[in-house]
C-alpha cells in the first residue's frame, strides 16, 4: 500500500492562486468619460469578474464598446 502526501495538493493551491492574483492584474482598467456640456461623468469598467483569456478579452470589448458608445454621446475620455 502507497501512501500519498499532501505536498501535491498545497502546490496545486499555489498555482492555482498564483493564476487567479496573474488574472487580476491583467484585467482592463477603467474608463473615466465626462460630457463637457452636463458635467456628468461616467466610468466604463475593465473588469471580467473571472480570470482567463477569454474573458479578459471580453471584459476589455465590453468597456471599448462603452466608451465608444458614450463618445457619439459627446462624452471625452478624462486622462
Amino acid at each position: 500500500m502507497t501512501t500519498r502526501s499532501g505536498g501535491g495538493l498545497i502546490l496545486a493551491g499555489g498555482i492555482v492562486t498564483t493564476m487567479m492574483l496573474a488574472g487580476c492584474a491583467t484585467a482592463a482598467p477603467d474608463v473615466l468619460l465626462r460630457n463637457p456640456q452636463t458635467g456628468q461623468t461616467f466610468t466604463c469598467s475593465g473588469s471580467s469578474g473571472s480570470t482567463g483569456r477569454w474573458w479578459d478579452e471580453m471584459a476589455k470589448r465590453t468597456r471599448d464598446n462603452c466608451v465608444k458608445d458614450l463618445e457619439t454621446q459627446g462624452y471625452v475620455v478624462v486622462k
